[in-house]
């Protein structure tokens, strides 16, 4: 990535906390964050206050974790929150770009160059989710709000997963601001959005040992749904990104630096000015060449990701913001008013918590009245983008389909109308052939 130049937060801290500083400079230094972030989708900063020493001390506590055997992690499995605390095994997640006929036909139209790798079924990776920073008292989805769950045997669990995962939030929040500024919104649009959000650091596990082959696709072709997502520097190359004109880049992280993508929530409050970064994680002969030297050294050969997802507030509603509210996506979403569904993604996936064993593969099982009142609250639009989203563990899309019917609930059918959700993702299919 060396296209990308590293935009170094310190002169901004020093402005915000000193009151002074050259202004033509800081809105120079803005600009920069916002156009890279519109034009590329990825930005490399360097923020004093996440060093290096930090990632390490982050990464050391994973590897051992996740070098723990499979029954031990599953302990700390938690699938009927559908994983979003806990650890999630290898095997259970699947990249959307295995399951999507439409997205494989877009792939195909790739360059072959930038084609992405193909996988041969779910990702092969743990991971692990740990919420960073404080929930709302009064909320509508106190799901979301789900104790931790510390492993144990890790004394230096809870206090090493904070500090790193908050230390990420600061880099976010301050990058949030000077976008913001760079797009000529107030400095604190997207970071009033933030406060009290479900922010989740979700460092992944893939075992190299078992799983080091070239090829070996351990996070399939994707975009993320959240606002803007932070990597520390992996001890093992394999990240690819894709730009906005849907060039793929390998990314080399320096080190002491950290890598910002754009997830699906910013590209909705930019009226698609930002577009969700899309990215896979692949065994390449850069990776072969780690696990040579990291075989020699004897250290660990758990490729572990210091990922971060940044998230808006689960109450808050997604539309553009300011001068963004009147792009042309944004009058299209507005043309279909009557049928946006004003959750999150994953709200709204909380919300069909009381109907999993309904909608399981080939469940006999008929809704709940539980899962009946909690589908009428949904509502049709959320159902629909839920329906027509990206793949979700343990849901088959028919049988939720069918609660409407089996509820007596008198909704529309999906097919009727497109959802906030689709209305997105078909617009950028016409703009970039990326999603």
């Amino acid at each position: 990535m060396e296209k990308f130049p590293v935009i170094d937060l310190n002169p901004y801290l020093d402005c915000a906390q000193s009151g002074n500083g050259n202004e033509a400079e800081m809105q120079k230094l803005c600009l920069e964050v916002s156009r890279t972030l519109q034009e590329t989708g990825a930005l490399l900063v360097k923020d004093p206050r996440c060093s290096a020493q930090d990632n390490d001390r982050f990464l050391d506590m994973m590897e051992k974790y996740f070098e723990q055997t499979p029954e031990f992690k599953r302990l700390q499995e938690r699938p009927l929150l559908h994983y979003q605390v806990g650890v999630t095994p290898e095997g259970v997640e699947v990249p959307r770009s295995l399951v999507d006929a439409e997205m494989q036909q877009n792939l195909k139209a790739m360059s072959p160059q930038n084609q992405p790798s193909t996988p041969t079924g779910p990702d092969p990776k743990w991971r692990y989710m740990w919420r960073i920073g404080p929930r709302p008292s009064n909320t509508r989805f106190k799901e979301l709000n789900a104790e931790p769950v510390i492993p144990e045997g890790f004394p230096e669990w809870k206090e090493t997963m904070d500090s790193w995962g908050l230390k990420m939030i600061s880099a976010i929040e301050v990058v949030a601001e000077m976008a913001a500024i760079g797009f000529g919104l107030p400095k604190d649009a997207f970071t009033s959005l933030m406060k009290q959000g479900p922010h989740l650091l979700a460092p992944t596990g893939s075992d190299l040992h078992h799983h080091g082959q070239e090829g070996t696709v351990f996070a399939g072709y994707h975009y993320d749904l959240n606002f803007l997502t932070i990597h520390g520097r992996s001890r093992f190359p394999g990240l690819n990104i894709w730009l906005r004109n849907g060039e793929k880049v390998e990314v080399k992280v320096p080190v002491g630096c950290l890598l910002i993508q754009t997830g699906k929530q910013i590209e909705w409050l930019t009226g698609g000015e930002c577009i969700a970064g899309m990215h896979e994680v692949v065994v390449t002969k850069r990776t072969l060449e780690a696990i040579r030297l990291a075989s020699e050294q004897r250290r660990s050969l758990w490729r572990v990701s210091s990922t971060l997802f940044a998230h808006v507030a689960s109450d808050a509603v997604l539309k553009p913001l300011g001068h963004f509210a009147n792009s042309a996506l944004a009058m299209m979403v507005r043309q279909g008013q009557g049928h946006t569904c004003s959750n999150t993604f994953f709200s709204a996936l909380v919300q069909l918590l009381p109907c999993r064993t309904a909608v399981s593969p080939f469940s006999p099982i008929p809704p709940s009245e539980t899962c009946c009142n909690a589908i009428k609250t949904l509502g049709q639009p959320c159902l629909c983008v839920l329906v027509n989203g990206p793949p979700i563990s343990g849901v088959d899309r028919s049988m939720a389909l069918q609660l409407p019917d089996k509820c007596a609930t008198n909704f529309d059918p999906c097919n009727s109308f497109l959802p906030r959700l689709r209305l997105w993702d078909e617009w950028q299919d016409g703009h970039d052939g990326l999603a």
